[in-house]
C-alpha cells in the first residue's frame, strides 16, 4: 500500500464536501491516479492562498471510467469539468492536527513534490508515517462520523421555515462541533480572509455563518455561508440584519440607535469566483424570516 496527496483546486474548495458526502473523487487526467488501489491512503489538499490538508481518507476502489450508469456527481462544474475517471474512498479523519505549507511539506517528507500534478505518490514508510501524524487518529473518527442529534432542530427538516434561523447558543455549538472547521476554512479562502460586511481581516474573530439553518453536514457548502465578524454572525443568526436581493444590507429597527445602523445600505462583499458566492435563494429565505423587513426586495 502507498499514500497519495490529491489536490483540490482553490476555486472549488466545496468539492471536498461533495466528495466526502458521495464517497468518491472524479478526475480529468487519469494518468496521475492510475496506480491507486484499494487500501491506499489519500490525503486531500486544497491549493492556493488557503492551502492545506482537509482530510485523510482510504481508497476503497482503484481508478475506473465514469459511465452513464455511474452514481451522479455534485461538482459545481459537473457539466463542464470534463471528468472521465473516478476512485472511491472512505473518510478516515478530518481532524487536521498540523497543516504545513507546500514547501514545509516537501521538507517534512524529505522529497520534492510535483506542484502541477493532480496527485503525488508517497511510498516511503517513514514519509507515510509523517503524513499520518498530521491528522487525528482513526479512533477520533469513530466519534466524528456518528450523526449529532439535535432534538430542537431535527436534521431531517427538508425546508426552511420562518424563524428557524434564530438559533440558541447550544445549537450553534453543535454546528461548530460537526463540520464547522472545514466550512470555515473554505469560507476563509473564498472571501480572502475578510469579513463579508466590514472587510475586517483579523482572522481570530472571523466565523463561518450559515445562511440557511444548520441541519447537518450537507449545510456546509460555501454557497450556504458568509464569512462574518463574530458579532455580526450573532446578529445575523438573530435576524437583526439581512441581505437584500441587490446584495445591500438591511438592518433591523431594533439596531437603529446602535453603531450597527451605519451598515444599512452597505454592499455585501462577495467572492470573486461566482461558484463561491452566496446562494440567492438562501439569502431570500433568510430575508423572508426577518419579519421586520420592508416590502421592497
Amino acid at each position: 500500500m502507498t499514500s497519495w496527496i490529491v489536490k483540490i483546486n482553490e476555486k472549488t474548495p466545496q468539492h471536498w464536501d461533495y466528495a466526502r458526502d458521495d464517497g468518491f473523487w472524479d478526475v480529468r487526467s487519469p494518468s496521475y491516479f492510475r496506480k491507486i488501489v484499494p487500501g491506499d491512503d489519500i490525503y486531500f489538499w486544497i491549493t492556493g492562498q488557503g492551502n492545506g490538508f482537509v482530510a485523510r481518507a482510504r481508497a476503497t476502489s482503484g481508478l475506473y471510467e465514469i459511465t452513464p450508469s455511474s452514481q451522479p456527481a455534485h461538482w459545481s462544474d459537473v457539466q463542464t469539468g470534463g471528468y472521465t475517471h473516478r476512485f472511491e474512498f472512505e473518510t478516515i479523519s478530518e481532524d487536521v492536527v498540523s497543516s504545513p505549507t507546500w514547501a514545509q511539506l516537501q521538507k517534512l517528507l524529505g522529497r520534492n513534490l510535483a506542484a502541477q500534478a493532480g496527485a503525488n505518490q508517497v511510498s516511503d514508510p517513514s514519509a507515510e508515517s509523517r503524513l499520518r501524524s498530521l491528522f487525528g487518529t482513526e479512533a477520533d473518527l469513530a466519534f466524528a462520523h456518528f450523526p449529532v442529534i439535535d432534538v430542537e432542530l431535527p436534521s431531517s427538516l427538508p425546508t426552511y421555515e420562518k424563524g428557524d434561523d434564530v438559533r440558541k447558543r447550544a445549537q450553534r455549538a453543535i454546528a461548530v462541533r460537526y463540520g464547522q472547521p472545514k466550512f470555515r476554512r473554505a469560507l476563509l479562502s473564498a472571501y480572502e480572509r475578510r469579513c463579508a460586511v466590514t472587510g475586517c481581516a483579523v482572522e481570530a474573530v472571523l466565523e463561518a455563518a450559515h445562511i440557511d439553518r444548520y441541519f447537518g453536514e450537507h449545510s456546509n457548502h460555501v454557497t450556504n455561508g458568509l464569512l462574518l465578524r463574530a458579532d455580526l454572525h450573532t446578529l445575523f443568526d438573530l435576524q437583526l440584519w439581512t441581505v437584500r436581493s441587490d446584495l445591500t444590507i438591511e438592518v433591523a429597527p431594533q439596531l437603529a440607535a446602535s453603531e450597527y445602523a451605519v451598515l444599512a445600505g452597505k454592499r455585501l462583499h462577495v467572492p470573486k469566483y461566482s461558484a463561491h458566492r452566496p446562494d440567492a435563494a438562501a439569502l431570500g429565505r433568510h430575508r423572508e424570516a426577518c419579519r421586520w423587513v420592508r416590502s421592497a426586495p
